[in-house]
């Protein structure tokens, strides 16, 4: 049941779409401008977000660490 507010939160959207952001910002940065690495297609830009929200949120820095002290605080 506590899944559902991130859900309804606009969060799977906001996901989307930061990972579009990502690749986005990957492909001008990284491959145009520094030559460094070979592009990111969209999923492997949405895998790269995945993974980076995960880092943040077991370090205590991203918004998932904030929503749940947030809510064990209500408890």
């Amino acid at each position: 049941m506590r899944f559902l507010g991130i859900l309804t939160g606009g969060g799977v959207g906001a996901f989307f779409f930061f990972s579009w952001v990502i690749q986005m910002l990957w492909n001008s940065i990284v491959v145009r401008h520094l030559g460094l690495l070979k592009p990111l297609n969209y999923w492997q830009a949405a895998g790269l977000w995945f993974l980076i929200t995960l880092f943040l949120a077991w370090t205590g820095i991203g918004a998932a660490a904030r929503l749940w002290q947030r809510r064990r605080s209500h408890e």
